[in-house]
């Protein structure tokens, strides 16, 4: 009989072994010859990233009938990818752990009045 871990640690090993194959063989030849950078005013790329977190955060809040299960799918890449940016050094871990609690209480308040406003919203329709 196998592990209950056995499928978590075999999906660890083909994450690990196609990610490495991928940025060896994939991604850094093309992140060596690329020259097309896109450059928008700051408030632009603002705008962007957070109506395409907040079209995530409804599709996770509507999917896991949780407005923070659906926070929490928001933050937790950015926070994964934040660790990742300050073990690799690009990030000082200070700045690090100031991304992460601004993530996490940023989505917070998100979580709470989108709650607050669905269950407004839900009592007027229903009146």
């Amino acid at each position: 009989m196998k592990h209950p871990s056995f499928p978590v640690i075999t999906s660890f090993i083909a994450a690990v072994a196609v990610m490495l194959v991928g940025v060896f063989f994939f991604f850094e030849p093309i992140a060596k010859i690329d020259t097309s950078f896109i450059s928008v005013h700051p408030a632009v790329g603002l705008l962007v990233y957070v109506g395409l977190s907040m079209l995530l955060f409804v599709w996770a809040t509507n999917l896991s009938k949780s407005v923070y299960k659906g926070a929490l799918l928001v933050v937790a890449p950015q926070a994964i990818l934040i660790l990742d940016l300050a073990m690799r050094g690009n990030r000082g871990i200070v700045t690090a752990i100031a991304g992460v609690v601004l993530l996490f209480f940023t989505w917070f308040v998100v979580g709470l009045i989108y709650s607050r406003l669905v269950k407004y919203v839900d009592k007027s329709q229903n009146t």
